[in-house]
């Protein structure tokens, strides 16, 4: 009768997203966070793949360009918000050679091609 209240909650695509961002800003080794995404989120290799490609290649390089922004170049957070929304992932998702460049570099990079 109650027995759909003792099933477990299904991780979502936040949920997945989080934890993603947290295993890898804490320097989990990469094989031992799809291990964790599969255990944990119970998902395929394939998903964990998706997530953990997408924090490492765009979402983690974006939030550093972000945080560069804000503390280095003096923009408020609004406009270092719309500037990684409007340029910075679209590039990221296309050229995964940006990903491995510094906040600098990869601001630098992003703007020279805006020009």
């Amino acid at each position: 009768m109650y027995s759909r209240f003792l099933e477990e909650p299904l991780i979502g695509n936040v949920e997945i997203k989080l934890m993603t961002a947290a295993l890898y800003e804490a320097k989990v080794k990469d094989d031992e966070i799809l291990r964790v995404l599969m255990k944990v989120c119970d998902i395929d290799r394939e998903r964990a793949m998706i997530a953990f490609q997408n924090e490492k290649f765009i979402y983690s390089p974006c939030e550093k360009l972000y945080q560069y922004l804000i503390l280095e170049k003096g923009l408020d957070a609004y406009n270092a918000n719309v500037f990684v929304r409007k340029h910075a992932r679209a590039k990221l998702a296309r050229n995964v050679e940006l990903s491995k460049l510094s906040a600098a570099k990869l601001f630098d990079a992003i703007y020279k091609a805006n020009k």
